[in-house]
């Protein structure tokens, strides 16, 4: 091995020198000076940016000390907290900065928004916030990052390393795994290995797993002045932490494989005092150089990207990895799989908010593209939302970990970029009507609440408009139902832009109705509207309403002869992380009351018990495909021990227990109760052992394929199936425990309800689907589609409306297929004026997508997050060699081909 000793530089006394490519036999050490800064947890994001040793303060002490000696080197990755202070800073400050970046003192690890959560962050979001977090890079620093830091997160998946590899990265490094499968990795000199999270030898990335702490300094060597238990390094104690230090890292030698080792030095929120760290850190580091032949190691602090390059350079066969890293124990019977649905009500929101924020992208985009916005857009919408999802995102907030107070602070936040941006869309629509001053509003229903902007004008015989906001691909012809709260005892007509009249049925409990209407999709254009009114007989409409009959039903009946839905709870001592149930499941409250509907549209069954409500809804007559929407009521807090409520679809398919759960939404991964592929695993935990992250659809299926049932969710949910046949996702959590992992507050969420404070409530929906996986691959697909693809929509009181049409340049662009169109357009801004960031996502199983792309104007190619050119990429990305063995498939697509499943990213200028 090469290296040159080169002595930069001696600051203060010291000899640290840089390590180059002379033959030695060295250890060489790379030290990573960092900080960790959640963006929120125990407290709120701002107050850990203006404590007095706050985020503020730590980049403000550690760019100081990299100004002045460029020995020094740091590694910043929260980009939502650089920002901020990049924004506070002088022209010359952040010139000097600008310096840092170009000499690559400074690193920028990752480079998202935020540090994202890989078990409950949906695919669009973790892609959102990764491209506003580069946006800036590119914009300030004309930075791309190449090394991914996911150094917390409570486990890893397989879609993040994909995402990984497509934004460009050459590796990636995180901290928590198994513990028994880290010990087993130790023994082997497997942390560092090769993953392949599909079967495209191209998406391939090396992975770091960090030694000691998940991303701690070295045992002992701690300086930070946070830190109580600091050891000061003085004249007579420095023998002693020299040979300390040099004893770790022959011991962490032996874990590793090669002659160069990596270390974090850092811990969360640290560095606030880099002068004091640094001196400290000089002093041991400066004497082991000096005395390298005695140690057999040079020890230097640099960056990740240095790391990896030397790791590159030693030309090592990695071992292999195709399994993900979930569900993840720190310690014997502590799975931390609770946090699967921790907060299911934050979950939901997020989830719904983030799908609500890819359309109206699109629908600012088209009206900027055709030169209408003049002075009523204000990107600075679009920013604030990107900025507070991206934000959510965050692995102690979608994740339900956070305190309380700072996860009513993210709500907040997405609360008031939400806002905001729906008064921007309703003055786009305005804009695009004939009307000038009107209010357009959107309803959220959660099984409780009314709209009054649906209602009250209702009562009032007066006119409400619905426009609907569609923003699907080449699904023209297809029916679907909208489905609206309404009031009680009125006839409603739905009239549609031809005054035609349109049909419904209308299903009413204890005064509760839900209208479901019935539209036929027309995606030639993006905005549509129909007409509500009342009228005086049932004759003047085709909505109908449909009179309930009693029924019988108990855990045992078969629900519209295809399964048993039964919803059943846990007794637990878990935690917002943990779930740590006392044996298995039990029946969740009594029976009250149940009913059947029978319309020629919808046939729905409602059941009641005690704390649950559930509406089973099927469309149609299909045979196949049934709606479940429960509502969740307050969790009886009575007896202080902490619940959990599970609903459990039992089907009558022998999958031998085997199932298998999607990742972040997208590929299925196959899961096997009591199993690991990657070592044998003790049963500890029989229940929470098998739990994973369900983000849209959990499956199972027989070993013939030709039986298979899926529940697609609309939320993070954890998921199982312990039993045969049977499909289990955990609802709601309430707990009377803290799990002691850092957050020390019980999860126990609450809400007013008539001036009484009540366990948190919540409405959620799945949808199961019964279909044969060998012949209709993409029918999952299809529904998860359709979910995230909802059409939005905005109620405004008027008697009429006309839409202008909008020219979309890109109408052709996805070229329609014979069979099953699942293609997802998105487009937003980017950073000049007429440059627009597209993405085409082919959602289905299988299938190629074919592209048309439109005259006069300028494609260019790029990796996800559109920061640089695919092809430049992929001429200098680093290529590593691995243990892999199976057949792997390099399918070829041409540049106007999208392959199942696949992602393709350009940046246009129009």
């Amino acid at each position: 091995m090469i290296i040159i000793l080169i002595l930069t530089s001696i600051v203060c006394g010291n000899f640290l020198g840089k390590v180059n490519k002379v033959k030695t036999d060295y250890l060489k050490v790379f030290l990573f000076p960092h900080s960790h800064d959640d963006v929120g947890w125990i407290k709120t994001m701002m107050e850990y940016y203006e404590d007095s040793n706050g985020v503020k303060q730590i980049i403000s002490s550690y760019m100081e000390q990299l100004m002045n000696d460029k020995t020094k080197y740091f590694s910043q990755v929260e980009i939502a907290y650089f920002s901020i202070w990049w924004n506070e800073q002088t022209d010359a400050t952040k010139e000097k900065v600008k310096e840092l970046v170009r000499n690559e003192q400074l690193e920028f690890l990752s480079g998202g928004w935020c540090m994202n959560d890989e078990a409950t962050s949906y695919y669009e979001d973790i892609i959102d916030q990764m491209t506003l977090g580069h946006k800036f890079l590119l914009q300030n620093f004309n930075y791309t990052p190449s090394i991914g830091w996911q150094v917390d997160p409570f486990g890893h998946s397989n879609t993040q390393a994909l995402f990984s590899n497509m934004m460009g990265f050459n590796a990636w490094f995180f901290g928590r795994i198994d513990q028994e499968d880290r010990s087993i990795r130790e023994k082997n000199k497997e942390l560092e290995f090769v993953i392949h999270p599909d079967s495209d030898s191209r998406h391939s990335i090396l992975t770091h797993v960090n030694y000691y702490g998940y991303y701690s300094s070295p045992r002992g060597f701690d300086f930070d002045v946070t830190n109580p238990n600091r050891q000061q390094v003085t004249d007579s104690n420095l023998q002693q932490k020299t040979d300390e230090l040099a004893a770790y890292f022959k011991q962490q030698q032996t874990v590793y494989r090669g002659n160069i080792l990596a270390h974090t030095l850092g811990m969360d929120f640290q560095w606030s005092d880099a002068a004091s760290y640094f001196s400290q850190m000089d002093k041991v580091m400066n004497q082991v150089n000096k005395n390298k032949e005695k140690y057999q190691m040079i020890i230097q602090y640099g960056t990740p990207k240095q790391y990896i390059q030397a790791l590159n350079d030693q030309n090592i066969t990695y071992p292999s990895q195709q399994e993900d890293f979930f569900p993840y124990a720190d310690y014997p019977n502590q799975y931390w799989s609770g946090y699967f649905t921790s907060r299911s009500a934050f979950k939901g929101y997020v989830r719904r908010i983030g799908r609500y924020f890819q359309q109206v992208k699109l629908l600012y985009s088209l009206v900027k593209i055709n030169n209408l916005c003049k002075s009523i857009c204000q990107e600075r919408n679009l920013q604030d939302l990107a900025e507070a999802l991206g934000t959510a995102q965050h692995h102690d907030a979608i994740t339900g970990t956070a305190r309380q107070y700072v996860n009513n602070d993210y709500v907040k936040m997405i609360k008031t970029a939400h806002l905001n941006m729906n008064k921007q869309v309703s003055t786009l629509l305005n804009k695009l009507s004939n009307t000038k001053s009107v209010n357009h509003v959107t309803c959220n229903f959660n099984g409780t609440n009314v709209c009054h902007s649906l209602f009250d004008p209702l009562i009032k015989n007066q006119t409400v408009i619905l426009t609907i906001i569609d923003t699907k691909v080449n699904n023209d012809g297809i029916k679907e139902y909208l489905k609206i709260s309404v009031p009680d005892n009125l006839y409603i007509k739905a009239t549609d832009e031809q005054d035609n009249l349109l049909n419904g049925e209308i299903l009413c409990i204890d005064g509760q109705c839900i209208l479901y209407l019935q539209r036929i999709v027309d995606n030639s254009k993006l905005l549509h509207y129909c007409k509500l009114k009342t009228v005086a007989t049932e004759d003047e409409t085709k909505i109908s309403k449909i009179e309930p009959e009693t029924m019988s039903v108990d855990a045992d009946t078969q629900l519209f002869n295809k399964f048993k839905l039964n919803y059943n709870f846990y007794f637990s001592t878990s935690g917002a992380y943990v779930f740590k149930p006392f044996g298995q499941s039990h029946p969740y409250g009594d029976y009250i009351k149940a009913y059947k509907f029978t319309g020629s549209i919808v046939k729905q069954i409602y059941i009641e018990k005690t704390a649950i409500k559930a509406w089973i809804t099927n469309f149609d007559n299909d045979e196949n495909i049934f709606y479940v929407d429960t509502f969740v009521d307050s969790i009886n807090f009575t007896d202080q021990k902490g619940q959990e409520v599970v609903i459990q679809i039992l089907t009558d398919i022998n999958n031998q227990q085997v199932f298998y759960t999607d990742s972040s939404g997208l590929t299925f991964q196959r899961r096997q109760v009591n199993h690991r592929d990657s070592w044998q695993m003790k049963v500890l935990e029989p229940v929470s052992g098998n739990y994973f992250p369900v983000n849209g659809a959990i499956m199972i299926k027989n070993t013939e394929g030709d039986q298979a049932c899926a529940v697609i969710n609309d939320r993070a949910q954890g998921g199982t199936s312990l039993s045969y046949g049977v499909i289990e996702l955990m609802l709601q959590r309430r707990l009377n425990n803290d799990d002691q992992k850092g957050v020390y507050e019980r999860l126990d969420e609450q809400e007013d309800v008539d001036n009484k404070s009540v366990g948190m409530r919540q409405m959620m929906s799945h949808t199961i689907v019964f279909y044969n996986s060998k012949q209709n691959s993409n029918i999952v697909r299809r529904l998860q589609y359709q979910q995230d693809l909802k059409p939005l929509i905005y109620f405004s009181t008027q008697d009429q409306i006309q839409y202008k049409q909008l020219e979309n340049k890109f109408a052709e662009f996805i070229e329609k297929q014979t069979d099953d169109n699942l293609s997802k357009f998105y487009i937003e801004p980017w950073i000049n004026e007429n440059q627009y960031l597209v993405r085409v996502h082919n959602f289905r199983e299988e299938g190629i997508q074919k592209l048309n792309f439109p005259e006069g104007i300028r494609f260019m190619q790029t990796t996800l997050t559109g920061n640089q050119e695919l092809k430049k990429w992929e001429l200098n990305r680093f290529k590593w060699t691995d243990s892999y063995t199976q057949e792997q498939s390099q399918s070829n697509y041409n540049d106007d081909q999208v392959g199942p499943m696949k992602i393709k990213t350009w940046i246009v200028t129009i």
